[in-house]
């Protein structure tokens, strides 16, 4: 994939501020970061790639000219930066991790390119039945004593236990979910549970009660009721309301009570996430 990025000064901009590429199926926190500084001053509009492992960030840098690195091709993981301008940095990346099973499961491998994720135990049964095949049908390739056709693909035709075939039926129902460790990958913001993104505007991740979450949305929809022209200008609120105040520029009004559960919330926002490296 190939994304533009806007210098972390400018997020008025179109693009994206920070790129995450995961690599470790069994590390989702183990990651490589993209961002973008903008010309300013003697600096230069540069694009950095860090190294991120259980909290710190490490900025890769080329050992000859200690200056940061422009691409990287590590991990089954590459990273080239294509175009940069004062305003604008384009990356590409490939990954493999799509390609891989989640923490915990491997390649099944029953037959050439079975790639169904299964328990090492399980993939360990589907070699041995393999190695054992020929003991298990007769002079006419059909199953004996109770056996049955595997059927890890139609033409699979190795005879297994009926308790084998019903895993493989599991299995295969199951793949989808257990590939791809990615799809699996939350980022610093992901909240505890009983917690979600309060959400007052698009950028607001402080995680909050369901009840909360529910009132956030209920005052962004009475907003425009809540105004009038006054000493603030056109969002000053009317009589008993006051500014929300959760982000800056937050002009939505709200009871007082509202205001200082907001305050409370943000100032609690670090206790309602789980740490990336915990």
């Amino acid at each position: 994939m190939t994304v533009q990025l806007a210098p972390l000064e400018r997020q008025d901009l179109p693009g994206a501020l920070l790129l995450r590429v995961p690599f470790d199926p069994a590390d989702l926190n183990h990651y490589y970061t993209v961002e973008f500084r903008k010309k300013t001053g003697v600096s230069e509009a540069i694009p950095l790639i860090h190294e991120v492992n259980k909290g710190r960030s490490i900025l890769l840098l080329d050992l000859g000219t200690r200056w940061p690195v422009r691409s990287v091709n590590a991990n089954g993981v590459t990273i080239a930066i294509n175009a940069v301008n004062d305003e604008v940095a384009t990356v590409t990346v490939t990954t493999s991790m799509p390609d891989k099973c989640v923490a915990g499961y491997v390649f099944r491998d029953a037959v050439p390119g079975d790639r169904v994720c299964v328990t090492p135990a399980t993939r360990d049964q589907a070699a041995a039945d393999n190695a054992d095949a020929g003991n298990w049908e007769d002079e006419y390739g059909r199953c004996i004593l109770n056996r049955t056709y595997r059927k890890v693909v139609p033409h699979d035709t190795v005879c297994v236990s009926q308790r084998t075939a019903l895993q493989v039926i599991s299995d295969n129902k199951n793949a989808a979910g257990r590939i791809n460790p990615t799809k699996h990958f939350f980022g610093p913001n992901t909240c505890k549970s009983g917690y979600l993104w309060r959400g007052a505007d698009d950028s607001d991740h402080v995680c909050v009660t369901q009840e909360t979450y529910d009132q956030v949305h209920a005052d962004n929809a009475a907003a425009p009721s809540r105004w009038t022209n006054g000493p603030y200008g056109p969002q000053t609120c009317i009589d008993g309301y006051v500014w929300r105040e959760a982000f800056i520029g937050d002009k939505v009004c709200v009871t007082h009570a509202i205001r200082a559960q907001t305050r409370e919330d943000t100032r609690t926002a670090g206790d309602r996430v789980y740490p990336p490296w915990s």
